[in-house]
């Protein structure tokens, strides 16, 4: 990765002696204006690691440009390359909290380097703390579901339909540190590997259930927020987990009687909480529509939220009925019907969404043993 840095200064001496400088160093780019800056920033093929500006530019000054930046470009480190009058708006803009470090006018070359150097560093140390997010984590994670894919396929599939409503939802709404959202719809529902299977039979077949079945199925919000504080970094996310509701009943509890209730803005937590509500309400079998008008009027949900959730709802089960072979089953196929071997072996039932280890294990029964075919699965 080049070490780009923007350089942000009205003095156009002071950027053909910092060009000077540099040259040969980094990637330099300069402009002499906040909006020439931003202009910059937009076209750019790659981000910034490092966006120095002045303080005191004519139109926009450099605490506007430099926020304006961080919503463009929040990994870029920022730095102020401010004179001495400008100290106090400089100060003001650092306990603000986005930037770095600031230096002052005239600035040695070696201070000026030394300081690049420095910010540098930290870009790449975010840039290699996100990569451990989007690998490392992801990935074990993605092993935990693929368990529970194995030890209880009915929750499994409904984590999958969580995901498919909140990857809909991240198109239609921005949150902060969108990876805890969807790391949240894949863990949500691990606290099932811990309810025995007579409760949650009893729970399925519906109708009435024993107090103690009741408790227990209740509990594993709480259950998968214990097994998910043990993971680094987890911890906000075990606290969505804990309180998502179970039952639309809970859902609609009003504010007062629940423990935590959401937190007001656009954040992640808030996505989750209305779609696990929305959820809790389909799953008991009423129209997603009618769902919607009890969240909306409960008044514990933002309207806009639940519009959203609504409408990825009905994107994330728009399907294609297909009839296919066994060999031809892959990842994220909804099987129609139940799977059975040649000799009458029941491999996966009808309505599972099928993960990378559930199609491989097919097709190999496809090319050994034998299935039933053809099989009809929505695409």
């Amino acid at each position: 990765m080049a070490d780009r840095v923007l350089i942000v200064d009205d003095e156009v001496r002071i950027l053909d002696g910092l060009r000077r400088t540099l040259h040969g160093l980094y990637e330099v780019d300069t402009a002499a204006s906040g909006a020439e800056g931003l202009a910059l920033i937009d076209k750019a093929d790659s981000a910034y690691a490092v966006v120095v500006s002045d303080m005191m530019m004519p139109g926009m000054s450099g605490a506007e440009f430099l926020g304006h930046a961080h919503d463009a470009s929040p990994d870029s480190v920022q730095m102020v390359l401010s004179g001495q009058a400008e100290l106090s708006a400089t100060i003001a803009a650092v306990n603000d909290g986005n930037l770095f470090r600031f230096l002052t006018k005239p600035c040695e070359s070696a201070e000026m380097i030394r300081a690049l150097d420095a910010a540098l560093a930290q870009y790449r140390l975010v840039q290699s703390e996100r990569e451990l997010l989007d690998h490392t984590l992801n990935g074990a994670v993605g092993v935990l579901t693929e368990l529970m894919s194995v030890s209880n396929p009915t929750e499994f599939a409904r984590t999958e339909r969580v995901k498919a409503i909140v990857a809909a939802m991240l198109q239609r709404v921005v949150v902060p540190d969108p990876w805890e959202l969807r790391i949240a719809a894949m863990l949500g529902q691990v606290g099932m590997m811990a309810v025995p299977s007579e409760v949650l039979t009893e729970v399925r077949a519906g109708g009435q259930i024993s107090r103690e079945a009741e408790a227990i199925y209740h509990s594993h919000p709480a259950l998968g927020a214990d097994l998910i504080r043990r993971i680094p970094r987890l911890h906000d996310i075990a606290e969505w987990v804990a309180a998502q509701p179970v039952t639309l009943a809970e859902a609609i509890m009003p504010m007062s009687a629940r423990a935590d209730p959401p937190e007001a803005g656009t954040t992640g937590r808030d996505v989750y909480a209305t779609v696990m509500a929305f959820i809790a309400g389909v799953d008991a079998g009423l129209q997603p529509r009618r769902v919607h008008n009890d969240l909306a009027g409960c008044g514990n949900y933002r309207a806009d939220l639940l519009d959203h959730v609504l409408a990825a709802h009905e994107k994330s089960i728009v399907r294609r009925p297909r009839r296919v072979k066994g060999a031809e089953l892959t990842v994220g196929m909804k099987v129609e019907q139940d799977v059975v071997t040649t000799t009458g072996l029941i491999l996966i039932r009808g309505g599972e969404v099928l993960t990378e280890s559930m199609a491989i294990r097919l097709r190999h029964f496809a090319s050994g043993v034998g299935v039933t075919e053809p099989i009809d699965v929505l695409v």
